[in-house]
């Protein structure tokens, strides 16, 4: 199994929130999952979402 972080930055929620969509869809095509929530920190310009991309059997 491989992990990652993906991290996106904006100047505004609503545009560090749509960075964050397009590089997670984009990563699903290629057959990463999404765990978890999404962190959103306060005071912060940045985003993260973890993914896993599970080994095949």
């Amino acid at each position: 199994m491989e992990y990652k972080i993906v991290i996106s930055s904006g100047w505004t929620p609503d545009s560090i929130m749509k960075e964050l969509e397009k590089k997670v869809n984009d990563l699903i095509k290629e057959g990463w999952e999404p765990i978890g929530g999404v962190l959103l920190p306060s005071l912060s310009e940045n985003a993260y979402q973890a993914m896993v991309k599970r080994s095949p059997k």
